[in-house]
């Protein structure tokens, strides 16, 4: 299966306005908020979406892994999504959710502030990340949608967690 984040790279460029292309294809994205912001991932990243959980905290971890959760037999670990974006703790609210997600054979559980839906949008109205966010501190900014006046950043979630995933087991289930 291909890397489901990946929704920019297979779309055509000299046809991409052309009717019946893979451009007009349409794809499902999560939207979510982190504070004011907006961002969207691909939905075949998302199995699921809970309310909060408990959560136990693991000495050591990086400052936005909160810790680790219990999910029907199996550990997953938590990332607020708040304090890796924006440096600070996710604020308590009701409308707060956790989202489990996949990263290829790993699952991770990431705290947002509220959903708000799942999108349609075409593969060709995804637009590029501006290339001064993927070359400074946003590499995990893939894309861009929606009207102008609510634009939604599309996230790499795997290249969000690089770093951690590449420690040896930071974020495997145990």
């Amino acid at each position: 299966m291909k890397d489901p984040v990946n929704l920019l790279s297979r779309r055509p460029r000299a046809v991409e306005d052309t009717p019946g292309t893979e451009a007009d294809a349409q794809v499902q994205l999560c939207a979510f908020f982190v504070g004011d912001d907006e961002y969207v991932l691909d939905i075949r990243r998302v199995e699921e979406v809970l309310p909060p959980q408990r959560v136990t905290a693991i000495p050591h971890a990086p400052a936005f892994v909160e810790g680790v959760v219990h999910l029907r037999g199996v550990v997953l670990p938590v990332v607020d999504l708040r304090k890796r974006l924006q440096g600070v703790p996710a604020a308590e609210s009701r409308k707060a959710r956790m989202l489990v997600c996949k990263l290829g054979p790993r699952r991770v559980v990431v705290r947002v502030d509220r959903v708000a839906e799942v999108l349609r949008v075409r593969r060709g109205d995804i637009k590029p990340a501006p290339a001064l966010m993927v070359a400074g501190r946003s590499p995990f900014v893939v894309g861009v949608c929606g009207p102008p006046d609510r634009l939604r950043l599309l996230l790499d979630l795997k290249a969000l967690l690089r770093a951690e995933l590449a420690r040896e087991g930071a974020l495997q289930p145990k």
